[in-house]
């Protein structure tokens, strides 16, 4: 756990004023803090690989916690770095496909020799490129408890076999012929989603991390419970109302306050099923909760790439910077409504602590005295108490 000190002075840190006084203020603090690293958005500095904002023709994007091209770091090893005039490091990154995006490219690969649409041809180049490396991890983590379901298990191993397929394109055949098909044998293709699998039902086995999964997962499940009980309880209310009844949920029911779920319920309580996330969601629907479920795991996704960027699968690389490709428009929507300032995190402890863009009051409400209000009854010492 990181202690509220070193929580206070890295929020300092991380929305200062500007890039200069973050180093003025780190440099005070920096043997307090350990090994704390801040990634801040910026239009000048590093370029974090391929995890940028990109949009293809038919609507699909790639999305990264920041809505910058570039980004500075600071650490303790750069700052020494940049004293002596440069610093030079390397970084990692991914590019996680979602469900959607899994489900609507499965049909022009998987052994199909459709010619692609237009459209969708250049997501697939993109895909192509020796430099881009794209995971399935959203699939992998919302399917864990299907793999008990031997029909289900068959499902998940043709998603995983039109993965490896992605991973090995003939950039031949997708240029020159618009079809998509394995630069790899039959034989390599079944052999490495055999792995993949066999690895799946490993990490099934592993209780803690089963655990934490379920746990993230839960809360942006109610999260989500919540948003639409309020807003489906009673629509007419004003806007601000439903904020403070959600905001008190979050703070004398869950003890935690997270930003990114307030923007959200925030937007949907201000345009109801016109916010395109939500759109589904409609009073007696028969399948409500199922709907809410496949919402949280979008939400718990977002969540989980500021979890990812905490930590480095090669060790060789000082930051790692994941990113999205989805297919799903009303999760582009979702991922643009809260860009990070900065994201900061001590190396070690897991714990992501993001920094939204912008004024979350001026986000909430434009009226001073709404703004006290939320002010003194949520954001003060006391009332942390």
């Amino acid at each position: 756990m990181i202690s509220e000190e070193k929580r206070f002075i890295i929020k300092e840190i991380a929305t200062a004023r500007s890039f200069k006084e973050s180093i003025e203020f780190f440099n005070l603090t920096q043997d307090f803090l350990g090994d704390c690293r801040f990634i801040f958005a910026s239009d000048h500095g590093s370029e974090p690989g391929l995890s940028i904002g990109l949009d293809f023709k038919d609507g699909s994007a790639i999305r990264s916690l920041f809505n910058t091209e570039k980004v500075l770091v600071l650490d303790k090893v750069t700052l020494r770095e940049m004293s002596r005039g440069r610093a030079d490091f390397s970084i990692d990154y991914s590019i996680s496909l979602d469900n959607q995006a899994l489900s609507y490219l499965e049909p022009y690969i998987s052994g199909n020799e459709k010619k692609l649409p237009n459209d969708f041809k250049d997501i697939f180049l993109f895909i192509s490129k020796d430099s881009v490396f794209v995971d399935p991890m959203p699939y992998i983590h919302e399917n864990y408890y299907n793999l008990n379901d031997e029909r289900a298990a068959g499902r998940i191993f043709d998603k995983l076999k039109a993965y490896e397929i992605l991973r090995n394109i003939d950039f031949d055949s997708l240029e020159n012929e618009s079809i998509v098909k394995a630069k790899v044998s039959d034989y390599e293709l079944m052999k490495n989603t055999q792995q993949h699998i066999a690895r799946m039902f490993t990490t099934l086995s592993e209780v803690r991390f089963m655990k934490e999964l379920d746990f993230k997962f839960n809360c942006q499940y109610v999260f989500l419970l919540k948003m639409v009980s309020i807003q489906l309880g009673d629509p007419k209310k004003s806007k601000f109302s439903k904020v403070l009844d959600f905001l008190d949920f979050c703070h004398f029911d869950v003890a935690t306050i997270g930003f990114r779920e307030v923007l959200v319920a925030n937007e949907f309580f201000e345009k109801g099923q016109d916010f395109a996330f939500f759109n589904k969601v409609q009073k007696n629907k028969e399948d409500l909760f199922r709907v809410i479920k496949g919402m949280a795991w979008d939400l718990y996704h977002v969540r989980q790439m500021e979890c990812l960027a905490t930590i480095r699968p090669d060790e060789r690389a000082r930051y790692f910077f994941p990113s999205f490709l989805t297919c799903d428009k009303r999760l582009v929507e979702i991922l643009d409504l809260y860009p990070l300032k900065c994201l900061a995190y001590i190396e070690g402890a897991y714990e992501p602590l993001p920094f939204f863009d912008g004024d979350i009051l001026e986000a909430l409400t434009q009226c001073s005295r709404e703004k006290d209000e939320l002010c003194s009854k949520y954001f003060t010492q006391s009332s942390a108490n």
